[in-house]
């Protein structure tokens, strides 16, 4: 009796982790421009460039565009973006399943969705399934590059980056006392859209900021560890028409087949892992490069 009343808390341990986690970080970026308004600066920044007690960070889309702009590269950027990136390679894009404010905006959307649908999960969610998501952010990327060395020498791409919208909104509306409007109908804008377009749309296959460190948690692989999802055929026990794990993935990725193209874009949120405690336990996290 003891045991069937801990195992539920076991399996939601994960999806709680996680919400807290997104939660917490959320609420920091309140909270930092508060604290700097009172002259509190041991953290301060959004989700362009943030600093950690002297410790740089920083989107790495943002210092490539700064370098390219610029045809300079400064310490500070190799220091702040590297750091991102070898997290990434040892952790795979979790900033995006774990950190990401826009990411659980978007998962909460997501969510609206297949409940006015009645779909149980993603899986069935309308989506270009046939898109190539790195593709397509690297087509994006290159044409914002292109665009800063020929004809507008600003950091274009991060017009795009929602997370630094959302961070940048707060510091505007303590710090400076104003409204950033833009964020107040572009955020929103490209919620509605992935409500009305499903699988996560923005997320996976348009959001530049996601692109450099995508490729950072691909290149991971090569690493004798990196931590990951693992999927071990012969502990699975489901039948080929149960899909759990997959409907359980918000981005439409198939845990079950683990290619290099789709662990390019798995956030390692664990939702899949979740679903299949339920069923077995074939999926699971891995420090590990190896199967």
């Amino acid at each position: 009796m003891k045991e069937s009343s801990i195992r539920p808390t076991i399996r939601r341990s994960i999806r709680v982790t996680r919400r807290a986690v997104q939660v917490g970080t959320f609420l920091a970026f309140v909270l930092i421009p508060l604290l700097n308004n009172y002259d509190m600066r041991a953290l301060t920044g959004n989700m362009v460039a943030f600093n950690a007690a002297g410790v740089p960070l920083a989107d790495p889309l943002a210092m490539l565009q700064a370098a390219v702009g610029s045809f300079s590269v400064t310490a500070v950027m190799i220091t702040g973006a590297g750091l991102v990136l070898l997290a990434a390679a040892l952790l795979g894009p979790a900033f995006c399943g774990w950190l990401c404010p826009f990411g659980l905006l978007s998962e909460l959307v997501q969510c609206l969705r297949n409940k006015k649908s009645g779909v149980s999960g993603s899986a069935k969610s309308s989506g270009a399934v046939f898109f190539r998501p790195v593709l397509l952010k690297s087509g994006l990327v290159a044409a914002g590059l292109l665009l800063i060395l020929t004809a507008l020498p600003l950091p274009v791409l991060t017009q795009l980056s929602m997370p630094a919208w959302i961070t940048r909104f707060w510091q505007h509306a303590i710090l400076l006392r104003e409204i950033l409007w833009p964020a107040l109908w572009l955020v929103p804008a490209v919620l509605l859209a992935e409500f009305v377009l499903g699988g996560r749309f923005w997320c996976r296959y348009l959001c530049p900021q996601s692109l450099l460190i995508s490729l950072a948690g691909l290149a991971g692989l090569a690493l004798p560890k990196r931590l990951q999802v693992r999927f071990t055929p012969k502990a699975c026990n489901c039948p080929a028409s149960d899909r759990a794990c997959l409907a359980a993935c918000s981005l439409n990725l198939n845990p079950r087949k683990p290619v290099a193209a789709q662990m390019a874009q798995c956030v390692n949120c664990g939702d899949c892992v979740e679903a299949c405690k339920k069923r077995g336990r074939a999926l699971g996290f891995k420090f590990s490069a190896k199967d």
